[in-house]
């Protein structure tokens, strides 16, 4: 009988040509990295928020203008045009970021910008490539999760194996350090 807890899970590698290597390659640190990576990935988002609601509203603020007498019979339609124009705003951000997720997630580095930076990426349990619609999932069920258990659920990754998060453990992910 040992007196020695071993902090460090062991895994059977599946067959194939990648070895799965994180346990090694997750590091000191790994929470913090997470988080700016994901502070910088959101101030990049809301960044094109505000590009796409001032770039709607200058849009709707034209079409008013120029296109509508505000002593008309339309007269209730600028109000109509400003709420379809911030709608319009809200989802060609959510379409931005969708198709960021799917280039840079899903892509040759499997890493947001955010995550590069600061020399993380995602990997998948069973080895095989994260694709852009493998990225999107994560991504929606990161934002999922979230919004029905408040984002302390985030906080699961101080307690689960590999410190994943739950999202994470749900479509068998873990995030790794690649320097």
């Amino acid at each position: 009988m040992t007196n020695t807890f071993d902090l460090t899970p062991q895994l059977t590698a599946p067959p194939g040509d990648r070895q799965p290597d994180f346990i090694v390659r997750q590091g000191t640190w790994l929470h913090v990295r997470r988080f700016l990576a994901f502070l910088l990935d959101y101030a990049l988002y809301l960044m094109l928020a505000v590009a796409f609601s001032v770039l709607a509203t200058l849009l709707m603020k034209y079409v008013i203008l120029n296109w509508l007498s505000p002593d008309g019979p339309l007269a209730e339609i600028p109000t109509a045009l400003h709420t379809l124009a911030k709608g319009a705003a809200g989802l060609a951000t959510l379409a931005a970021v969708i198709l960021y997720i799917r280039a840079t997630l899903g892509g040759r580095y499997q890493a947001t910008f955010g995550m590069r930076l600061f020399h993380l990426r995602l990997e998948r349990l069973d080895t095989v490539e994260i694709t852009p619609r493998y990225a999107t999932a994560h991504t929606l069920l990161a934002v999922a999760t979230c919004a029905l258990f408040t984002p302390l659920i985030l906080l699961a990754a101080f307690f689960l194996s590999h410190r994943q998060t739950v999202h994470d453990r749900l479509l068998d992910t873990v995030m790794v350090r690649t320097d």
